[in-house]
């Protein structure tokens, strides 16, 4: 395990589908009083070893979901070491970032999955910018809606983190390939895998030309088009490389998506504990350069 990687979480939120047919977003159930699915995965991240978390969410629920994380949580692994001279000191901040589909994919490439692929994109292009020594090393995927023991992930950080080697989370033998909303982490060749995978399998508009002509003419009829829409992880993940891959099996794990699963998790012996709330309450930086107004 490399001390200085950049671990890159990823939360997708953006075309999530469930059977809730809430009037609010899926991602604000509670898990326990004072902790929501969303902050379970921004607290899932943290626990992974995450430097910086992107959130996946278009600009119609991107505002309430930055006011309940808002713009860096702290690592829980460095908050109460109570052995330093000075705990507060040695505490590391995690930003949080958001990003929106970008327009030209909306309604053609958006499912679920594709949210992963272009939040992996946008941590990329965004570090990029600043240098090339700022770009991530590896991504970790959570999902807001899996539900499972996530205080557990603090044993996992040298398989998570491993530079050779991608990590899968499990249960009963199945993980995300399987189309399960299972964490797991992902290299950069994986993630272009995936697009020029996904972008290969989709129809288009247009059909393929006849060898008669240059150019394609003849549409689709518009339930065929951008068949990548519908997409399953499967589908969408079938790439990630899973060679010699670390699995990790979980003891339990719930969907929360679906309304039959949220049930029986709040109804069984499983629950998870609420983190204290500086690892979850929302903090923002303050302001600077901003003159007060004159009277």
């Amino acid at each position: 395990m490399s001390a200085h990687i950049h671990l890159a979480g990823i939360i997708p939120v953006a075309n999530l589908e469930s059977d809730l047919q809430l009037a609010t977003p899926s991602v604000l159930l509670p898990i326990n009083p004072d902790f929501t699915a969303l902050q379970k995965a921004v607290f899932e991240c943290a626990m992974a070893g995450c430097q910086t978390i992107w959130v996946v969410a278009n600009d119609d629920i991107a505002p309430i979901i930055r006011k309940v994380l808002g713009e860096w949580v702290y690592d829980p692994v460095h908050y109460n070491r109570t052995f330093a001279r000075f705990p507060s000191e040695v505490r590391k901040e995690i930003p949080i970032y958001y990003v929106p589909i970008h327009p030209k994919d909306r309604d053609r490439r958006d499912s679920y999955g594709w949210s992963v692929l272009y939040g992996i994109y946008s941590a990329w292009c965004v570090a990029f910018t600043i240098s090339k020594w700022a770009c991530p090393d590896k991504f970790f995927i959570s999902f807001p809606m899996g539900v499972y023991d996530v205080y557990s992930l603090r044993q996992c950080r040298a398989q998570i983190a491993d530079v050779k080697k991608n990590c899968f989370f499990s249960y009963e033998g199945k993980t995300v390939k399987d189309n399960m909303c299972l964490p797991f982490t992902m290299f950069g060749q994986d993630f272009k895998d995936c697009r020029n995978a996904v972008n290969k399998k989709t129809t288009r508009e247009y059909m393929r030309p006849l060898p008669t002509e240059t150019i394609p003419s003849r549409k689709r009829p518009l339930a065929e088009r951008w068949s990548a829409r519908h997409f399953t992880f499967a589908e969408i993940f079938e790439e990630v490389n899973d060679k010699d891959a670390h699995t990790i099996a979980l003891p339990w794990y719930y969907d929360m998506a679906e309304w039959n699963q949220y049930r029986q998790f709040l109804g069984s012996e499983y629950s998870l504990a609420t983190p204290y709330k500086d690892l979850t309450g929302p903090h923002k930086h303050g302001r600077v350069c901003i003159e007060e107004e004159r009277e």
